[in-house]
């Protein structure tokens, strides 16, 4: 979702075409790992996102850059088609970034990697622990015991639930030289969408911007995916208040049975009372996109949560599948404001 007075554009779409513009548009992957020699913003009326990376793209060529990356839009509140777009400029041979050298921690002998290194390997176990912690110490050291003794390289724990006084914890173990995980292309196009079926069509760059089936969310782990894998079951190792000693204990198995796709990329999603769905994209998939319509409404709205939820509801009625706020106005005289809604099928 978004922000009512300010959009940051998280990750921007991979490279496309620009008509007669030289400069082209880099992903953030791309834009991290190359020096930017000048910022820059352009000011105007856009309609689309289109709009608005079409002129960063003609501004960027008057300023001799080959490509650019858009960090940042905002929309004014006294003109709901008024934005206000900045971007990093990069020239056709520009340097390499610095690599960050990465302060990885180690627990009983084992790493805990960050959630940007883990995310891109393949794990070959889950563990997951139930008990009383006091402190993020006691929970790495109960993960890296575990990890040790599986004979782990790494280990990243990636989700903790509360289950009364005690805590529950899922993490992934790594050998050295786990494979690479094969991830969806960052912002995808919705492969059941008239856009995706086009861009498979087309073939080439565009069908690599759309959904893969048995590919995995470039952004979280599917825990019961890898727990049904691995038939894993929750570790107890809860504690008595007199001994503080631990017992260990495994429950039941969740399930046997492994999903056949690992997990489709999770977007928003708003579900009206009669069970009907539909997915809210971000900036970036949408740019990918051709809306085949644009709606608008307008009330009082006080949460993004309260915004969405009345855009998916008029985006199910006109027929889409997906949609994407475009734009938010606010009144100049009073608290209303009026939404603009692009809607995909």
């Amino acid at each position: 979702m978004r922000s009512i007075k300010k959009t940051i554009i998280a990750t921007a779409i991979a490279i496309i075409p620009m008509c007669s513009f030289a400069a082209q548009q880099l992903n953030e992957e791309q834009a991290t790992s190359l020096q930017s020699f000048k910022e820059i913003s352009v000011r105007g009326a856009f309609y689309t996102n289109n709009d608005y990376i079409m002129a960063m793209s003609k501004a960027a060529d008057k300023e001799g850059a080959a490509a650019f990356y858009i960090t940042t839009t905002n929309i004014s509140p006294s003109n709901d088609t008024l934005r206000i777009v900045y971007a990093k400029l990069y020239k056709a041979d520009a340097p390499k970034a610095a690599e960050k050298v990465e302060n990885i921690r180690r627990f009983e002998g084992v790493f805990e990697y960050p959630k940007t290194k883990a995310i891109r390997l393949e794990p070959f176990d889950i563990v997951r622990i139930r008990g009383y912690f006091t402190n993020e110490l006691e929970i790495n050291q109960a993960i890296a015991k575990e990890a040790s003794a599986k004979g782990a390289y790494a280990f990243y724990i990636d989700s903790r639930s509360q289950l009364g006084s005690n805590l529950q914890i899922a993490a992934y173990l790594f050998k050295k030289d786990a494979p690479e995980r094969k991830l969806q292309p960052e912002n995808a196009i919705p492969y059941d969408s008239e856009a995706g079926q086009l861009a498979l069509a087309q073939g080439g760059e565009a069908a690599m911007q759309v959904e893969r089936p048995g590919y995995y969310s470039p952004s979280a782990f599917n825990e019961k995916f890898y727990a049904d894998k691995f038939n894993n079951k929750v570790i107890d190792k809860t504690t008595t208040s007199d001994t503080k000693t631990a017992t260990t204990a495994s429950s039941e198995s969740t399930t046997s049975t492994v999903a056949a796709e690992p997990q489709r990329i999770t977007r928003y999603t708003v579900t009206l009372p009669d069970g009907r769905k539909i997915q809210e994209l971000n900036d970036a998939t949408a740019a990918k996109m051709v809306a085949f319509d644009t709606i608008k409404f307008r009330g009082y709205y006080v949460t993004d949560q309260e915004i969405s939820y009345q855009a998916g509801k008029r985006a199910i009625d006109n027929g889409a599948k997906y949609y994407h706020i475009a734009r938010i106005a606010q009144d100049t005289n009073g608290p209303n404001i009026t939404v603009f809604v692009d809607l995909y099928r």
